[in-house]
């Protein structure tokens, strides 16, 4: 598997407030310059707005999440703030599932925080005689979208104003691209031969997010004819973007790259082996960052002739590579 950066846009969905469109309930919108300047150099936008695609309108009144009871398994619906007649549960609903197909294609969805209609987390639910209950909604439409999609990268718009989350909200865009156009590709039944591939470039990354389940993920892995091949497709590509949705951390990203050192111990010298320790301690302690580690580890890579390691996309770090995100 050859690693290559990326030469075209990826489609995301994204809720259409947050490109400038005035298509909130007020009129207004909710413009986030990191999604349409920054992130807009590699991602091609696919806009919706539930809300309008219901025939609410512009403007209209505001929508919230209502339950039924305080109880914990208490049914949640979308009402009207001022019309309490007013019910847009099963419309967006509906509409989620009729936008299904046309989000086929899409490689990562970014909605609107907050919204009880495209809120991924945290959104304010109420009980019938309005008083708020929690702020532990999710938005019927994202929802949804969450149950057709479930491997499908999914952030708010607000959280990408944060490099660390950003980084890795990419990190997993690309990686669902890339599992599309190098496992599936169209194929009714991936072949088992591509999916271990595909896990095998990405085990390095994969064990700077979650040492513990990649180990379990690659236990699965190594008993591919246990598993009809679409299934055995299936939990793989499960299992790895739950793995990447774990934020990297120091700690473990130093275990990767030491995985990675010791691919390449029997080509240096011994002075060559203390620098390269050396940088990646003082990585695990704060005081350089990945990018100089990955750095020097590029410069020798060409010297080891095994292509396991050269295949390794802990290496490219795309998002890095691209500018978009701050390494630390």
């Amino acid at each position: 598997m050859d690693i290559q950066l990326l030469t075209r846009k990826i489609p995301i969905g994204i809720s259409q407030c947050a490109l400038g469109e005035p298509v909130r309930y007020n009129g207004g919108h909710k413009h986030s310059k990191v999604c349409t300047q920054l992130l807009g150099r590699c991602f091609d936008y696919v806009p919706l707005c539930p809300e309008v695609a219901i025939g609410l309108g512009v403007p209209r009144q505001p929508i919230r999440l209502v339950k039924s009871s305080p109880a914990a398994d208490a049914e949640v619906r979308v009402i009207g703030v001022e019309d309490k007649n007013l019910d847009v549960t099963e419309p967006l609903m509906e509409y989620a599932d009729s936008v299904v197909p046309a989000l086929e294609q899409v490689r990562g969805y970014i909605f609107m925080q907050n919204s009880p209609s495209c809120g991924l987390r945290g959104v304010r639910r109420y009980l019938p005689n309005d008083h708020g209950i929690d702020s532990e909604g999710v938005g019927i439409f994202a929802q949804r979208l969450r149950e057709h999609f479930p491997h499908l990268p999914m952030e708010e718009v607000g959280r990408l104003n944060n490099s660390e989350i950003r980084e890795n909200f990419l990190t997993r865009v690309f990686a669902y691209d890339a599992w599309f156009r190098y496992v599936e590709d169209g194929q009714d039944a991936p072949r088992a031969g591509r999916v271990i591939e595909f896990y095998s470039a990405y085990k390095y990354l994969l064990l700077a997010h979650h040492q513990q389940k990649t180990r379990e993920l690659g236990q699965l892995v190594s008993n591919a004819r246990a598993l009809e091949p679409r299934e055995f497709a299936h939990q793989v590509r499960g299992g790895i973007m739950e793995i990447l949705a774990h934020p990297a951390s120091r700690k473990d990203r130093t275990n990767a790259l030491m995985h990675v050192q010791g691919h390449l111990k029997d080509y240096l010298d011994k002075e060559e082996t203390a620098e390269l320790t050396r940088l990646i301690e003082e990585y695990r302690l704060g005081l350089k960052p990945v990018s100089a580690v990955l750095t020097l580890l590029r410069h020798y890579l060409p010297r080891s002739p095994h292509q396991f390691i050269h295949s390794q996309l802990l290496l490219a770090a795309e998002p890095a590579e691209m500018g978009f995100c701050d390494f630390h």
